[in-house]
């Protein structure tokens, strides 16, 4: 027994001494290699020149982060640029900086993954293009808000930024319950520069104290890069950089704005309960369960608050790093201004207005971009307008967030919305049925689009009521109860607004004798201050338009009553008018012995003449078609009637006389050669068009000549315009 207990012994000694030899081999070849550089920590601390940085990170926490494994950049400020801080926040020393202030300094100096200086602007698309060279500009840091509290209506609440933005304005605000929100530290170096064709002016604008060099974060200049670490790289700045603010922070911080802070807050602002998964994980940090809401911004175009640019909406994982945000936000001055001169015109406070009303206005100043002090005039917002501002005269503020840009301007960005035609539209509620029909007809955009020139007749709503054109609310739909414009709501409500915009007309002045094609190709007719369309011509009523009032893109005139449109054929506007009582005559005679040939009495319909396409109608006056007959072109009316060869003859006559889609008036714009409704065996025909202002003259195919009477013409018919004639038109012989 003893024996064996001796042998046990030996066994195990001899365990130990093995066991020991291989530690020790272990141990030398896991040693740490000599030629390795130390950790991002032991490299500064070996430095020497980073010991208030270092002071900082002991404070934060963040020690053992920054010496141990791992993959980071750090923008670490030296001593030196500590000094300058210290001096400037009253610290006696960098061990008086709070444990908050060090917090922040560290986590927002501190970027995941390890960039070179040639790599840092890089930018790692997700897409197929992959890694992408000298496209970014920011880095998503360590440090981020989480949640915090704010007053709602005098009530302490706890909040969490909204983090996502969607990729249409119109959809939902974005929560991703995972995602942290992290604030973005900017740089700006030559290659991303030169790649956009910006300049040390695009720099300097937000950083005038500090020299562009081409290799600055925010508002610091990069003394030494790529310090080489173990665990990453480090580029030595010479200013501590706080955490950026972002646009909805820099917007609460200054008074200045307090008055578009506070539409914001009032009208597009909401706070939704976070969903439980998020209270969830709220509970396992904070250790107690109490609600917290998402701040979001849902009539706005992007969430000033959102850190994340279009992550989740649409976008890819990185794109912040290539792109964020820009608002102008005007000041209370120029607030207070626009709303006296515009909205407060019509409305008693904003609290009346619709609240998609006052987002038009505050979306304009928003861009879903960022707008460089050097690209105002290139750099569209959501509405397809550029910054309507003078870098130098209208921006009293300018300031690179973590998430975009922030300009304080002196005057509001001069919307189209506002600005346009659309404008008194839009902001009048006597309105709201002539908006709401620009909507359903699509014209809203027209009407808005400062690159054309326009004329818009405005329908108020009594007006629209009068003339028996309604929107159902209910039914999201108009109804129509006016036989006079026809039994289709959606094409006469179609009619009626193109009817009432015109394009690239001077209408400064209706005194003359004019006619004018409008949006929808119909024409519309003014003289002595009148205006009228041929609904108006046919019930004898003209308008007389009121309150012209002129705007970026053109004029708008009130109308009392409505340009309307006729729903009669062509015959109905040639009967009883002297000036065409013979060719009248011809149609009547046709139609007596041989119905719809070449007319209709009853339907007042002209063969071939369609009401739903444009016609030009060329009737020659009495004189001339007595000529026609003594030229053997027309047979003679008396008692008997037409034979099928004179029905032959008043047919081919009248069809040389019509020129089929299109309407052509004596405003000098559509001359040359246009088709007529007469075809012969061998095709068609035409007629040659010398068209300027105020004078028409057409030439058949035997070169003959016929002029426009002018006195006797322009008479507006349903999609049609007919003209009288000093001569009759002759077919070419074959």
């Amino acid at each position: 027994m003893r024996r064996r207990t001796v042998l046990t012994c030996c066994i195990l000694i001899l365990f130990s001494l093995l066991l020991d030899g291989c530690r020790k081999e272990i141990n030398e070849y896991y040693e740490r290699p000599d030629w390795l550089e130390p950790t991002i920590y032991k490299h500064l601390e070996k430095r020497g020149n980073f010991t208030s940085y270092l002071s900082c990170v002991d404070k934060a926490g963040y020690r053992d982060v920054l010496g141990r494994a791992g993959f980071f950049t750090v923008f670490a400020p030296t001593d030196e640029a500590f000094s300058t801080f210290i001096a400037e926040k009253g610290y006696a020393s960098a061990k008086d900086i709070d444990t908050l202030t060090a917090t922040k300094i560290v986590k927002y100096s501190i970027v995941y993954n390890q960039y070179t200086r040639d790599k840092i602007d890089d930018y790692q698309s997700t897409a197929v293009q992959g890694w992408v060279p000298d496209k970014a500009f920011k880095r998503q840091t360590a440090y981020y808000k989480w949640v915090y509290e704010e007053d709602i209506n005098d009530n302490p609440t706890r909040v969490f930024d909204q983090n996502g933005v969607p990729q249409l304005p119109e959809s939902a605000p974005v929560f991703n319950v995972e995602d942290n929100n992290n604030k973005h530290i900017p740089f700006f170096t030559g290659p991303f520069f030169a790649l956009n064709n910006l300049t040390s002016y695009d720099y300097n604008y937000f950083f005038p104290g500090t020299e562009y060099t081409g290799f600055n974060v925010a508002d610091a200049r990069v003394t030494e890069a790529d310090i080489l670490c173990e665990n990453g790289i480090v580029h030595a700045t010479d200013k501590v950089v706080l955490p950026l603010a972002n646009i909805e922070e820099i917007l609460a911080s200054d008074p200045q704005y307090s008055e578009f802070k506070k539409v914001l807050d009032q009208y597009v602002l909401e706070y939704d309960l976070a969903p439980p998964s998020f209270l969830d994980r709220y509970e396992q940090v904070a250790g107690r369960r109490e609600n917290v809401y998402i701040k979001t911004y849902p009539l706005l175009v992007f969430a000033p608050n959102c850190e994340n640019y279009m992550k989740f909406g649409g976008g890819e994982t990185y794109d912040a790093q290539t792109d964020g945000w820009t608002i102008f936000a005007p000041n209370n001055d120029a607030v207070t201004g626009f709303f006296n001169s515009k909205f407060l015109v019509y409305y008693k406070k904003l609290d009346n207005m619709s609240p998609q009303i006052i987002s038009e206005f505050i979306n304009a100043h928003m861009f879903r971009t960022t707008v460089w002090p050097s690209k105002f005039t290139t750099t569209l917002n959501y509405f397809g307008e550029p910054a309507r501002f003078d870098p130098e005269n209208d921006i009293m503020k300018k300031e690179f967030g973590s998430n975009g840009v922030f300009y304080g301007t002196n005057k509001v960005q001069a919307t189209d919305a506002f600005y346009t035609v659309l404008g008194e539209i839009i902001l009048n509620p006597n309105y709201s049925m002539m908006l709401q029909a620009l909507n359903t007809t699509e014209l809203y955009y027209v009407v808005k689009n400062p690159a054309l020139h326009l004329t818009v007749f405005m329908i108020n709503n009594t007006t629209f009521t009068n003339i028996g054109l309604t929107y159902d609310v209910g039914r999201n739909s108009w109804v129509l109860d006016n036989p006079d414009l026809g039994n289709n709501a959606g094409v006469a409500l179609n009619r009626l607004i193109n009817m009432h915009i015109v394009l690239n007309e001077d209408m400064s002045n209706l005194s003359s004798n004019s006619i004018v094609e409008t949006f929808g190709g119909e024409y519309i007719r003014y003289n002595a201050g009148y205006i009228w369309g041929a609904g108006n011509a046919e019930s004898g009523e003209s308008i007389i338009p009121t309150t012209k009032t002129p705007a970026t893109n053109g004029l708008s005139y009130r109308v009392g009553k409505a340009l309307r449109f006729s729903i009669n054929n062509i015959g109905r506007h040639i009967e009883g008018v002297a000036a065409f009582s013979a060719f009248h005559n011809y149609l009547q005679k046709s139609a007596a012995s041989m119905p719809d040939y070449v007319y209709n009495v009853d339907t007042k319909v002209i063969t071939n003449v369609a009401n739903t396409t444009n016609h030009t109608l060329l009737i020659p006056n009495n004189t001339a078609i007595q000529a026609a007959v003594t030229d053997g072109l027309l047979p003679v009316i008396d008692a008997s009637d037409f034979t099928q060869e004179q029905h032959d003859m008043v047919l081919k006559f009248v069809m040389y006389h019509i020129m089929p889609k299109v309407i052509v008036v004596p405003n000098g714009k559509l001359s040359g050669q246009i088709e007529t409704l007469f075809k012969t065996d061998d095709g068609k025909t035409y007629l040659t068009v010398l068209n300027e202002p105020g004078n028409m003259t057409i030439i058949d195919g035997n070169g003959r000549t016929a002029n426009v009477v002018m006195a006797n013409s322009n008479v507006l018919s349903n999609r049609a315009v007919i003209h009288q004639l000093d001569n009759y038109l002759k077919i070419p012989a074959k």
